[in-house]
């Protein structure tokens, strides 16, 4: 499985686009800020699963959460933009809340800070800022282990 993490874009779906176009990815999530971005990739790529959520910044975002939870290849991810969770002071109350729904995977925004941390089994993941030609690469194969990778235009 390849997944293509996205936040933050605020505007700018270029440096998105031309990742999508390096890694081909399985799947991609956008987690907010700016959702339409996310949507407009979506557009792009309709053979793509696409995964999103709400970010502080999506007043107009319709019926979407700024938190969810998916099922891929064997893997639970719990994804958010991470502003109902707090992450600007720190990921403790994201992690409880990956944790409480046994998630492998949690994935936030917001801050606009690349982070990738393990947590007694839990991986913790924040792609950064689109808008700066940021954005996470996860790897794995059915039942195996993931992989992060930091990636930048």
């Amino acid at each position: 499985m390849r997944i293509l993490v996205f936040s933050d874009s605020h505007g700018r779906v270029g440096p998105m686009q031309e990742l999508m176009e390096r890694y081909v990815p399985d799947a991609v999530f956008h987690l907010g800020d700016v959702v339409r971005d996310g949507e407009r990739l979506a557009e792009l790529y309709p053979r793509t699963p696409f995964y999103r959520v709400a970010g502080n910044c999506d007043w107009n975002s319709g019926a979407l959460e700024p938190e969810n939870v998916a099922f891929l290849e064997g893997k639970t991810i719990l994804y958010m933009h991470g502003h109902t969770q707090g992450v600007k002071t720190g990921v403790g109350l994201a992690v409880k809340a990956a944790q409480a729904v046994r998630a492998d995977l949690l994935l936030f925004g917001h801050t606009h800070r690349k982070f990738c941390e393990d947590y007694d089994g839990l991986l913790a993941v924040n792609p950064g800022a689109a808008q700066d030609g940021c954005a996470a690469l996860l790897t794995w194969e059915e039942g195996g282990e993931i992989t992060c990778t930091p990636l930048s235009v």
